[in-house]
């Protein structure tokens, strides 16, 4: 099960990147900790062995995955159900993330993430309310709520990557702690 205050590791099985990815579709708007217990849940209910795209690939054959999606309240069904059958066909160690981002539903934030925590040394950020606020608070301007798309998405990831170099911290480890120093409590 994904541990959502430690999601960096770079040497993960190919089950565990599969894992990783899945989560960083299901998390988008939700508390990490019970996205991870959803998730636990949705994957080891489905039938056979296998990673977790095998096993979902099962389902996209018979046609059950909008079933199965509804069974276990993934929520947000339109975008989820096709990006999880368009995931199945990405690379995850190796897809740049204009990859990651051509499959519906997935934006630069997500894309990022899962990146980011998962292969070493790349220069990137998810842009979330978290790290909005985190910039706001260091005195940058920025949107309201809603992560930004396009140039000012590359603007404030720029920012954010001056941040933890200021830090001396890898962006990924940077992401993690201002993460968890917004982040709602876990449920």
């Amino acid at each position: 099960m994904i541990d959502p205050t430690d999601v960096t590791k770079f040497d993960r099985t190919d089950a565990e990147l599969q894992e990783w990815w899945l989560f960083s579709i299901l998390v988008a708007g939700k508390t990490a900790a019970t996205q991870a217990r959803l998730l636990e849940r949705f994957l080891t209910s489905i039938p056979g062995d296998g990673t977790p795209f095998e096993k979902l690939a099962s389902l996209v054959a018979s046609g059950a995955l909008k079933a199965h999606c509804y069974e276990h309240r993934i929520g947000q069904y339109s975008r989820l159900v096709p990006c999880i059958e368009q995931s199945l066909a990405l690379d995850l160690r190796n897809d740049p993330v204009e990859a990651f981002e051509a499959i519906h539903g997935v934006g630069p934030k997500t894309a990022r993430m899962f990146l980011m925590h998962s292969r070493p040394n790349l220069r990137l950020a998810a842009i979330d309310t978290h790290v909005l606020k985190h910039l706001a608070a260091q005195g940058h301007t920025v949107p309201k709520a809603t992560p930004p798309a396009g140039r000012l998405y590359r603007d404030l990831e720029e920012k954010f990557l001056a941040l933890a170099d200021a830090a001396g911290e890898t962006p990924a480890d940077y992401d993690l702690r201002v993460w968890k120093s917004y982040a709602r409590t876990p449920a």
